[in-house]
């Protein structure tokens, strides 16, 4: 500690040499950045890196050890809900957790080099996160083979120089003809939306490369005429024309129903804010915050429909029916769907018009099917909160209060809408 406050520069740059381990943390701690020169700056942003290897080495341990240990049996279905434990501790989306744990999992049963190497600093844990996803396929033989090949120039290799490498040591080890990759490279094929900043979002999609084609050449078709005055450059055509084309499709009537509903887009924004005598900001489903002026653009659109729910604020007899039902009016599955928005379940994203309305008290032991007594679970939330231990009450100010069966204790906040 004296020596860290004595001579910060030289313990910077000792710590940036020395295996990483507990020993180090301490005299970085205590190190101004401001007491060093440039030089020293540059030897504790490398300290820290490889400490910060060092500690994912460790989490990956705990990972590895959790994965699997959450089972649940009821005579039907064993089901792991170790991604959900995870999920709610580290605040992550269950699907998010999973990819964490499968990665522990590898990285400590199948890749000791690879583990070596992150432990010593010698590599970041997104080289190592690459190499665990790659060999996911392989036995334990071609594991070996790829992990000695790409691990020989790794301590010198940026993560995308790193991850070129993988691919070729793939490629090299892989014995299956390329046909049969690209089956099972199909079962993996999905969509991804992601929000971004600035009301904007990240569509990604993983296809076929066929398919792939077939959606660049339509949308460049469709692109390519270009009229008097229109003063927009060929990538911004392109993405408007993707919009168009679903914008035609969501009208066929063919298309499947939830809770009632056709297919449409979501947005709550309050009648004070539509009114325009203030600037909320309003919810898009799926998305999140967008601003007011947004909002209002959207309600201009003539082929959109604006649903009201409203309550008497003396009895709510409108949005309560007690015992005479178990399945939810639509306007009581319109107001709870608006109201949670999502899966409450911690770190869910799952729309809540795609979930389960469950009875927070069980209908069958005398739980009324009102707002109060009901919430969006998604289908495995739904069967985690019924069989698997986990336990959920809801607050005055509408938040939801989680019990793991390990007995931690999650807290899933009402949409915010300040």
């Amino acid at each position: 500690m004296l020596d860290a406050l004595s001579a910060p520069g030289d313990v910077a740059a000792w710590a940036a040499t020395v295996a990483p381990g507990a020993e180090v943390v301490g005299p970085l701690a205590v190190i101004d950045p401001a007491a060093v020169d440039d030089a020293g700056r540059i030897d504790l942003l490398v300290a820290f890196e490889r400490q910060i290897a060092w500690l994912h080495a460790a989490q990956q341990r705990v990972l590895a050890e959790l994965d699997g240990s959450a089972l649940n049996w009821n005579g039907k279905q064993r089901i792991d809900y170790t991604q959900e434990q995870v999920g709610a501790a580290l605040r992550l989306s269950p699907g998010h957790a999973a990819d964490r744990l499968a990665v522990g999992r590898t990285l400590v049963d199948r890749l000791p080099a690879t583990m070596g190497l992150l432990e010593g600093g010698e590599i970041t844990y997104l080289h190592a996160k690459k190499l665990a996803e790659a060999v996911v396929s392989f036995d334990t033989k071609a594991t070996g083979e790829i992990e000695e090949r790409v691990l020989r120039r790794a301590s010198d290799q940026t993560v995308g120089q790193f991850s070129a490498g993988v691919r070729r040591a793939v490629i090299a080890a892989d014995p299956r003809r390329a046909e049969q990759r690209h089956t099972d490279a199909l079962v993996q094929r999905r969509v991804v939306i992601t929000p971004q900043e600035d009301g904007m979002a990240e569509l990604w999609a993983w296809l076929p490369a066929e398919g792939a084609a077939l959606v660049k050449t339509v949308l460049d078709s469709l692109a390519t005429t270009k009229t008097p005055g229109d003063g927009r450059v060929i990538d911004q055509r392109r993405a408007d024309a993707l919009v168009d084309v679903f914008a035609r499709v969501i009208g066929d009537p063919t298309l499947p129903e939830h809770h009632g509903h056709r297919p449409s887009i979501h947005v709550t924004i309050a009648a004070s804010t539509l009114l325009g005598c203030d600037e909320l900001p309003a919810e898009l489903e799926g998305y999140g915050p967008i601003t007011a002026a947004t909002a209002r653009r959207i309600a201009t659109d003539e082929t959109g429909t604006w649903r009201r729910l409203l309550t008497d604020p003396a009895t709510g007899q409108l949005l309560e029916f007690g015992r005479t039902t178990y399945r939810p009016p639509q306007n009581l599955a319109d107001h709870v769907i608006a109201r949670d928005r999502t899966c409450v379940f911690p770190h869910c994203r799952r729309p809540a018009r795609h979930c389960h309305l469950d009875h927070r008290e069980d209908w069958c032991t005398g739980g009324e099917t009102c707002q109060h007594n009901l919430h969006p679970l998604c289908e495995r939330h739904h069967y985690a909160r019924h069989n698997a231990g986990w336990h959920i009450t809801r607050t005055q100010d509408g938040a939801y209060h989680w019990t793991a069966p390990t007995r931690h204790h999650y807290t899933v906040h009402p949409p915010d809408d300040s």
